[in-house]
């Protein structure tokens, strides 16, 4: 994600004059950036986590970007951080997993940045 860096314990540096927009995402819209292996244990602990939580999601929720697939034009969410989570919503059968994004500003002159006090 060009501008945005995640720091080692899973916060966001986020541009001066960006957003950050989350929502609901249906699972089946999900992929994953990563598809390198993950450790057993670092699974079972968000699965865990999943589980003490419920119905609630965690924060922070897993971060990435909307992408359009070449083949058929659909949007999908990539997971660019966050994927323990994302396998553990699919383990504990959630249709749906909450999301982070970030949004650029419309314009430079739509999105003024405020002055320091």
């Amino acid at each position: 994600m060009p501008g945005v860096s995640l720091t080692e314990d899973r916060s966001i540096a986020v541009p001066a004059g960006h957003l950050i927009r989350t929502d609901y995402v249906r699972v089946e819209r999900v992929r994953l950036a990563c598809r390198e292996r993950m450790a057993i244990g670092d699974v079972d602990r968000a699965y865990q986590r999943t589980l003490q939580l419920g119905a609630s999601e965690r924060w922070p929720c897993p971060i990435g970007e909307w992408e359009t697939d070449a083949e058929d034009g659909a949007r999908q969410f990539v997971i660019r951080d966050g994927r323990h989570q994302y396998v553990a919503a699919l383990m504990m059968g959630k249709s749906h997993i909450l999301v982070a994004w970030l949004e650029a500003p419309a314009s430079a002159e739509a999105q003024p940045l405020p002055q320091p006090l």
